[in-house]
């Protein structure tokens, strides 16, 4: 059966100051409808992978956001962990959990802060990840999406020959499976150039389709530790000893990414093109591209809230108030957010010093502002 583990973990600080401790990155919408960007991620998933077959990491502090957005979810399938160890052991944990249930297990591990669309071209790129590995059960498959610039933000995959299978020329008008020749972390700007001039390249979206099964045996071959440590989580499972074992055995664990613990140790990966759109909405300038239809003739963007742009050009307003009204006189290039109890104004070239704000703001004991 297929199922979906969903990361719901992080805080964004790059999107501050609508981004909080209390109130998470995918706990923000960029839909008209105003769902958040985490009940978007289970809801896009719906005609393929139902409620009942979806899985959330996270953490504790987390829970009563994800059941405001998605009331639905069972709450033995939120997986909260005690302590943060990045996405090597907690994906580990979930893929044991499914195993034990299900010995044939497939799982789409994928973020909760994606912005993609259409769900539906979203869902069959899986079923096809999920048919392939079906018919090769020690093959990860990678999602990689096509560089529409030289980002520097993003790690990428030099992708290698294609996979010429049965389920690959079923699915060829969607998309191609290719070898990944292997994978490369956040360039420099003249590197993210070349990667993308040479069109070998996609970057890396962290979205992964595997057997639980392949996944966990990994782990216990690459990273020894973990799995023994997840041996012990698992021989507690659905007893009253399990909650005590989680909280004594797993914030001990190694801290390591599963692209570290596995993705680049392993020989068999493959990474699908991707056929829909994706913007993981890291910085405020993702909203030039998921909001590019409306823009003014001058290039301005108003979100939220009433704006006046005078001899202002290419400039992103985001409000919380439509009541209100903001102006703009003789400036280019810069965002402002406008929140109830904080507003940012900054050059769109320095947003990536967002998080500076936060720093200064845990300096000063600011922490309302957090």
């Amino acid at each position: 059966m297929f199922y979906a583990v969903i990361l719901c973990g992080g805080s964004g600080t790059r999107l501050w100051p609508e981004s909080r401790q209390n109130r998470a990155k995918q706990f923000l919408s960029f839909n008209e409808d105003g769902q958040t960007m985490f009940a978007a991620a289970v809801r896009r998933l719906q005609m393929l992978i139902p409620v009942e077959n979806v899985r959330v990491l996270t953490g504790q502090m987390m829970i009563p956001q994800i059941n405001a957005s998605v009331p639905d979810l069972k709450p033995e399938h939120i997986l909260a962990e005690p302590a943060a160890r990045n996405t090597a052991p907690c994906i580990g944990w979930a893929a044991a959990k499914l195993l034990k249930d299900d010995p044939d297990a497939v799982m789409v591990v994928l973020p909760s802060d994606h912005v993609i669309q259409p769900a539906d071209k979203f869902c069959h790129t899986l079923q096809f990840a999920a048919e392939l590995v079906a018919g090769q059960p020690e093959l990860l498959i990678t999602l990689g999406i096509k560089p529409s610039f030289a980002s520097t933000s993003y790690g990428y995959i030099q992708r290698g020959e294609p996979l010429r299978t049965p389920v690959a020329e079923k699915w060829k008008t969607l998309t191609v499976p290719y070898s990944v020749v292997r994978f490369h972390e956040k360039p420099e700007q003249d590197v993210a150039e070349q990667f993308v001039a040479s069109g070998k390249f996609n970057w890396n979206a962290g979205i992964f389709v595997w057997k639980a099964k392949t996944v966990l045996d990994l782990l216990h071959r690459f990273e020894p530790e973990i799995g023994a440590a997840l041996d012990k989580m698992a021989a507690a499972f659905d007893t009253p000893q399990e909650q005590y074992v989680l909280e004594a055995v797993f914030p001990a664990i190694k801290k390591i990414s599963i692209d570290y613990a596995v993705m680049e140790r392993a020989e068999r990966i493959a990474v699908l093109d991707a056929a829909f759109s994706w913007d993981d909405v890291g910085t405020w300038c993702s909203l030039d591209r998921l909001y590019a239809d409306k823009k003014d003739a001058a290039g301005n963007l108003a979100i939220g809230t009433k704006v006046i742009a005078l001899n202002s050009r290419n400039n992103i307003v985001r409000g919380s108030d439509a009541g209100k009204v903001i102006a703009l006189l003789g400036l280019n290039d810069i965002v402002v957010v406008q929140t109830a109890d904080a507003t940012l104004i900054v050059k769109k070239d320095q947003e990536e010093s967002v998080r500076n704000v936060i720093d200064e703001l845990k300096k000063r004991n600011w922490n309302d502002f957090l």
